[in-house]
């Protein structure tokens, strides 16, 4: 199983991931970290390093998903996919998360990545193409 990180400016991460939890129950192997405004780049960066121990502790991999790209959580995790078995995701979304709390054995890690963002594309709609009949 692949360790997930969802890692945000802010606790946007830690509340997704708690809403998570509220649909799903108990999930094992997420974990979310939040850069805060008087952290230091190099203070995200441990806590990264830890929380990935935390939820790779096999070293099989994990997944980091950023809350948006080139932001420092997004800077941080390709500067730790340079030293770990990484795939970092940007655009973190709620229809991703539930992917992968369902899915984290399906595929090799590569695919895993690919598969979350096809997701997270296909969960953003608008009520024109609903109306429409384009999506449901």
């Amino acid at each position: 199983m692949f360790g997930i990180v969802v890692a945000t400016h802010g606790e946007f991460g830690i509340e997704m991931v708690a809403t998570l939890q509220m649909i799903l129950g108990s999930t094992e192997g997420i974990q979310a970290i939040a850069l805060l405004p008087s952290e230091s780049l190099e203070g995200f960066k441990t806590k990264m390093e830890e929380t990935l121990k935390k939820v790779d502790s096999k070293n099989e991999g994990a997944l980091v998903l950023v809350d948006m790209m080139g932001g420092t959580p997004f800077n941080v995790a390709m500067l730790t996919a340079q030293t770990h078995r990484l795939q970092v995701v940007t655009g973190v979304n709620l229809p991703m998360l539930i992917k992968l709390a369902t899915g984290q054995d399906e595929s090799d890690l590569e695919t895993l990545a690919v598969e979350t963002q096809k997701v997270a594309r296909e969960g953003v709609v608008t009520s024109v193409e609903l109306l429409k009949g384009k999506k449901v």
